[in-house]
């Protein structure tokens, strides 16, 4: 996994990022493999978000000390990415990058598709004390 584009794929002094994946994709269907060892940072936990309805949104939260990162499984999901006053849209599809989201963000995805899934790694254990969500917070 590598950072592809950084120049135009990070945001916040690159707090938030793109990360380019390896997908293999053939007529038998696509094969996302996850080295552990290359990612930013080292996973304590992760989690999927499936069965969503087109056009909720989730998250609305950001996180004072830890990293996540979001991997759109299939389907397409927005998100909206928020530091102090500056903010960044993002969208993600099962063909495209990973997105890297650091301390101090907030984030809130919007499902734009039926049928979307979300996978993320979250570099610390579930912790709702760590989790801010007042986007003003961010910083």
């Amino acid at each position: 996994m590598t950072v592809a584009n950084a120049k135009e794929r990070c945001w916040f002094d690159g707090r938030a990022q793109l990360l380019e994946l390896s997908r293999y994709c053939d007529a038998r269907g696509s094969l996302l493999p996850i080295d552990l060892t290359q990612l930013p940072f080292a996973p304590q936990r992760s989690f999927t978000v499936t069965h969503v309805p087109t056009g909720t949104q989730r998250g609305g939260h950001g996180h004072r000390q830890g990293q996540q990162l979001l991997i759109c499984l299939s389907g397409q999901i927005g998100v909206l990415l928020r530091c102090g006053s500056a903010q960044a849209n993002v969208v993600l599809d099962a063909r495209g990058p990973a997105l890297r989201i650091g301390a101090g963000i907030w984030g809130q995805q919007t499902y734009l598709q039926q049928d979307s899934a979300l996978l993320v790694l979250a570099s610390e254990p579930y912790d709702p004390s760590s989790y801010f969500q007042n986007p003003e917070e961010s910083k």
